[in-house]
């Protein structure tokens, strides 16, 4: 087994034990926050729900970042695959039940163990909230500032700065009021 399994082994493990209920608890929660904090470069005001893991899959050291900003909020239940790459702005929300993918396998006729494996890299900008239950996958290099992903959204391509999207594949279904952004 190679260092990496090891190391991914160890962060999901600890991962497991601080997700737990019990560390819902404000006093405990705090612990939770400093721990993740310890583990994965977090910024200042990190509030992380039960439940929530970040993970390498398939234990490879390939462009293993997790970065995240300052002021982030992420829900319980949130899964977030950071083998590809990923960085989250400030100001972030991530409601319950978030998957993040930065992996797909590619399918051919070989064997599903021969499959190669694509990865890509994926920016939050600041001040963006994915709702409850959306699915951000692979094909998907950047979520915008200010961008709102509607609940339950499969998004399968880039958000735009301000869009708001939505549906199963995700598209455009408005956009943020700039002149009346902070006042609602």
């Amino acid at each position: 087994m190679s260092i990496a399994f090891y190391r991914e082994a160890m962060l999901r493990g600890i991962q497991y034990i601080v997700g737990m209920f019990i560390f819902d608890m404000p006093p405990l929660l705090t612990v939770r926050n400093f721990i993740i904090s310890q583990l994965f470069h977090v910024g200042k005001g990190l509030s992380l729900g039960n439940s929530c893991f970040f993970l390498c899959p398939h234990f490879e050291e390939v462009n293993k970042r997790l970065l995240l900003g300052d002021n982030i909020s992420i829900n319980r239940n949130v899964e977030i695959d950071y083998s590809g790459g990923v960085f989250i702005g400030n100001n972030v929300w991530i409601s319950q039940n978030v998957l993040i993918e930065t992996h797909e396998h590619v399918i051919s006729k070989a064997p599903k163990s021969l499959w190669a494996i694509k990865r890509s890299q994926l920016v939050i900008e600041d001040e963006a909230w994915i709702g409850a239950n959306v699915i951000i996958l692979e094909s998907v290099n950047r979520v915008g500032k200010g961008a709102v992903v509607a609940a339950g959204a499969v998004v399968v391509k880039d958000v735009p700065d301000m869009a708001i999207v939505g549906g199963v594949p995700a598209k455009n279904i408005g956009t943020r009021d700039k002149e009346n952004e902070g006042n609602g």
